[in-house]
């Protein structure tokens, strides 16, 4: 036996072409102080709202000033889809039940603005198939749009909700517009849809608001939104753009976010808050999608918040891990900018911000501006944050033949781009207007030093080693500081790269070896040494031995004659001072000078003397080589001490 069918919804009536008349005295309800619209239900054969009629006299009243047989005329006129007209018109609970039940919960193009909802408003699985407005209305009590479908465009603009309000489930197709609407509880828009773009500008939201698994297909604006002393619980799939722009967050806020791009510029945060970004597109954000990621691009310029509370911003780490499959999802599939290559959650700008507090993890900080934040040595960088990393296509300065691999700001990227013509080939990151408008050194200098001390601060040592090379080649290029602070260095940064670069150092310290070897053979060795012989020994007094003009040691005393008897050792050669010799230059390059050479060469400690006898520059040469010998070896040393230092 086969289970019969459920019956089919009845056809829709046709009113896509519905429009309303103009608001006029006309129309309105004769009921004192009632503003609300007269009777009418739209004839699509007409093309136009006709009055209901009883007793054959129109009426003159509203629906909740009508009596009881121009009611029933009136609902007897409705059917699924028909259009239906209650501007200013007071709507009781009973009233909104009696108008869905004529209407089968399918209401076609619907106009409430300026309703008064004195009762709960319950539109639950309702449908809209027509443009709907609810500008200006007034929800007294409870509304509920729970599984609510918006066909056509809705508009909420000024809505006035005094009670908790829901839209669990809401559908709209199309746009939507919350402009000014306030919120005086708590509002739920969990897992509603928005096809197209939503305006969420100048809303107030007193109580908590929960924007959990929430979708939109295009940009949701937030502009000047306000969030008063509620918690703020959102969890946002957008494939366009969020923008915050001068919203302000009273409460505790926590937003998980997947989306293209998010602006908070000039919020205002009074609050703890945690930002969770992803640019993937998948249900539980479990950053996933087909291979590739959306690029969140994040800007938090000129915000205002307090700094007594945390500012967390937690992004996904950017990295696949070995074996790990990108999955994908529809909905997001034909997402703008869904096919780039960026994994990582970008933030674009940093300027004015009091950065107190503020902790940013597994973010791209390639293309932040740090140079007007505020307080810049208390943020904290976490997790595997992206940096702008040297060599840079582009970069040509006098002096610069090569640059090692560093993390740097991109300020100092843009500002290097002006030192030099670019060309066709050059790939430029962010080409400036004008030279006049890019940061100088000056001005590069302290923020470096202000993400060196955060580093520092955070034990990332090896971290905030690249920004105190920043710091040290910003005050290098810095015009405005002496010129004898500057050649200084200059001549650090030549030898060992600001005690950083241990291969610099230890490259210098082979030229200066490979010098010193080459004076000493030259003229450091002198061309014949003394040539002395030991004869034998003589045992006499010490008066004896000092007549005899024989060097005493230090255990005689030609004073005390009666002393002990004293043996000096007698020798007997060529003595001869070490001068520079003069012989042929290509005669003095032999194995036993090069052996004599080396030998004082490879002692690089300042306190190893030297048993050779070298001439005055031999002496010159050897001196200097260990002194400067030690310098680089310390410096090398020091450079690795820095990379590795805990």
């Amino acid at each position: 036996m086969t289970m019969p069918l459920p019956p089919a919804d009845p056809p829709l009536v046709q009113s896509r072409e519905v429009t309303f008349d103009s608001w006029s005295e006309a129309l309105r309800c004769s009921a004192a102080d009632c503003f609300g619209r007269r009777l009418a239900t739209w004839s699509p054969a007409r093309g136009r709202w006709e009055p209901i009629r009883t007793a054959g006299n129109d009426a003159e009243v509203c629906l909740h000033h009508a009596d009881p047989g121009q009611r029933d005329v009136y609902w007897n006129l409705l059917r699924p889809g028909s259009p239906v007209d209650l501007r200013r018109t007071p709507l009781t609970e009973a009233t909104l039940y009696k108008l869905r039940e004529s209407l089968q919960n399918r209401f076609g193009a619907a106009d409430f603005q300026e309703a008064n909802f004195t009762q709960y408003a319950n539109f639950i699985g309702a449908c809209f198939n027509g443009n709907v407005r609810f500008s200006w209305a007034t929800f007294a009590q409870g509304a509920r749009f729970a599984g609510t479908t918006f066909s056509r465009e809705a508009n909420l603009h000024g809505a006035s909700f005094a009670q908790d309000t829901e839209f669990i489930g809401a559908n709209f197709t199309n746009g939507a517009d919350f402009e000014k609407a306030s919120f005086d509880q708590d509002v739920n828009f969990y897992q509603a849809r928005f096809a197209q773009d939503v305006r969420f500008n100048l809303t107030s939201f007193a109580q908590d608001a929960n924007f959990l698994e929430v979708f939109f297909a295009q940009d949701a604006i937030f502009n000047g939104a306000y969030f008063r002393e509620g918690w703020v619980a959102a969890d946002l799939r957008c494939a366009g753009d969020i923008l915050f722009f001068r919203a302000r967050f009273d409460g505790p806020v926590d937003i998980r976010v997947q989306a293209r791009n998010l602006d908070f510029t000039l919020t205002r945060w009074e609050h703890n808050v945690t930002l969770r970004l992803d640019g993937a597109h998948e249900v539980n954000l479990a950053h996933q999608v087909a291979g590739r990621r959306a690029v969140t691009r994040l800007r938090l310029a000129d915000m205002v918040r307090s700094a007594e509370y945390p500012f967390l911003v937690l992004a996904p780490d950017p990295f696949l891990e070995p074996g790990e499959v990108l999955a994908s999802e529809d909905a997001l599939d034909h997402a703008p900018d869904a096919g780039s290559s960026a994994r990582a959650v970008a933030l674009e700008d940093l300027s004015g911000t009091d950065t107190t507090r503020m902790v940013l993890t597994n973010v791209d900080v390639s293309r932040t501006d740090f140079v007007n934040a505020l307080n810049l040595d208390q943020i904290r960088l976490e997790g595997r944050c992206r940096y702008l990393r040297t060599p840079r296509p582009g970069w040509k300065r006098r002096g610069t033949w090569r640059h090692t691999g560093r993390n740097i700001i991109v300020a100092e990227d843009t500002w290097r781009r002006t030192q030099t013509r670019q060309t066709s080939r050059s790939l430029v990151h962010s080409p400036p207007a004008t030279a006049a408008s890019v940061p100088q050194p000056a001005s590069l200098a302290p923020v470096y030093r202000y993400l060196r001390k955060a580093l520092e601060d955070g034990k990332d040592e090896p971290g905030a080693a690249d920004f105190y090379y920043g710091e040290m080649e910003m005050r290098r290029f810095d015009g405005t500081r002496p010129w004898a602070e500057r050649w200084l260095l200059t001549l650090y940064w030549a030898i060992s790269g600001y005690g950083l670069r241990a291969s610099r150092a230890l490259c210098v310290l082979l030229v200066v070896i490979g010098v010193s070897f080459t004076l000493l053979m030259v003229f450091g060795i002198p061309a014949k040494e003394t040539s002395t012989s030991t004869v034998g020994y003589i045992s006499a007094d010490a008066t004896a031995l000092a007549d005899a003009s024989l060097k005493l040691p230090n255990s005689c005393n030609a004073d005390f004659p009666s002393g002990t008897e004293c043996r000096v050792m007698v020798t007997v050669g060529d003595s001869v001072d070490p001068t520079a010799p003069t012989n042929a230059l290509a005669d003095r390059f032999t194995f036993e000078r090069a052996g004599k050479a080396l030998e004082i060469v490879s002692s690089v400690s300042l306190f190893n003397a030297d048993e050779q006898e070298l001439t005055g520059w031999g002496k010159v040469t050897a001196f200097s080589s260990r002194l400067l010998g030690t310098l680089l070896l310390g410096l090398a040393i020091l450079a690795v001490r820095n990379r590795v230092k805990r």
